[in-house]
């Protein structure tokens, strides 16, 4: 018999639980996903009660410390904090904040990271450990529904896709005969999603009130400047939050939708587009119209986006 050596991942030995609590929240997003793939106007009417439950708390717990673990929040939190405290206890007030509808959310510390060119800043809101559990529990029961909706050519911030897919997609349209590349670049597009407009799209999909309630509370929560101030949020989305790559793609796939549609402007002009996060390309076989450009833009102003004309090219 051939010998075999089996390698397990050590810090998956930490905690046994972790495959069960994993698995149970896949197998839920399962249902979740055909239950939307099936039906096109099905909304989630009682997700509310799930967020509390003991699998989906630990699991959003054991993700958060996983792939967002860096910064702390206002309340300077650190997940060294939390496990001198107790994670049980810890999570234990969380659940029963979230059971009894006394959870709050806190403001969210800002932070500026220097982008690559010289005096410029990426502004990122950082929440506090809390409140990133608990957008990373509603983040994992509304995904499906929208995965069940997003288009094939969306790469960012999607399960088991990236920006290598991306750029594959691109080369075969290119290799299929669209040359011609409108590559666009938005400005500061997460602070400016506007709010009511985002409502709209997530009550497609969700017409339960208290999930809708407490990521209202997300996008108003305030924003705590370096010199301690609070800052009211009126637009956008914290760049740092669990929860908002998802928001950020729900909202940039009404227009996918549009581009995609048999019946608009784009499709009669043959315009595929390929979307990671807020950077799009447009790929048509033709020179690009001033009537498809001014459509363009005036899209994205409806939708209260701006194209940055400096950064975008054709």
């Amino acid at each position: 018999m051939e010998n075999r050596t089996t390698y397990i991942d050590a810090s998956l030995l930490v905690s046994p639980s972790s495959f069960l609590t994993d698995e149970r929240v896949r197998e839920f997003q399962r249902k979740l996903y055909i239950r939307a793939k099936q039906d096109k106007e099905f909304k989630a009417y009682s997700l509310s009660d799930k967020m509390s439950l003991d699998y989906v708390i630990e699991e959003s717990y054991r993700r958060v410390k996983q792939n967002y673990s860096k910064g702390t929040g206002v309340d300077k939190m650190s997940f060294a904090d939390i496990e001198k405290y107790g994670v049980s206890k810890f999570l234990k007030e969380l659940q029963t904040e979230l059971r009894t509808n006394t959870y709050r959310s806190q403001a969210v510390r800002q932070v500026e990271i220097p982008k690559e060119k010289k005096g410029e800043f990426r502004m990122l809101g950082i929440p506090t450990i809390k409140d990133r559990v608990a957008q990373m529990a509603v983040k994992m029961l509304i995904e499906p529904l929208w995965e069940a909706d997003f288009i094939t050519t969306s790469y960012g911030f999607r399960p088991k896709r990236g920006a290598q897919d991306a750029i594959k997609q691109i080369k075969q349209n290119i290799y299929d005969g669209h040359h011609f590349i409108y590559d666009a670049d938005l400005s500061k597009y997460f602070d400016t999603i506007p709010h009511d407009k985002l409502f709209v799209l997530l009550k497609e999909r969700i017409s339960d009130k208290g999930i809708l309630d407490i990521i209202e509370q997300w996008l108003t929560a305030p924003k705590q400047l370096k010199n301690g101030k609070l800052l009211s949020s009126t637009a956008g989305t914290p760049q740092g939050g669990v929860i908002s790559p998802l928001l950020s793609n729900i909202y940039l796939h009404a227009f996918d939708r549009i581009v995609n549609n048999s019946k608009s402007k784009f499709s009669k002009a043959n315009i595929r587009i390929v979307r990671y996060a807020d950077d799009f390309v447009l790929m048509g076989t033709y020179y690009y119209s001033r009537e498809i450009l001014a459509h363009i833009d005036s899209l994205m102003t409806r939708m209260g986006l701006t194209i940055n004309k400096e950064k975008t090219t054709i």
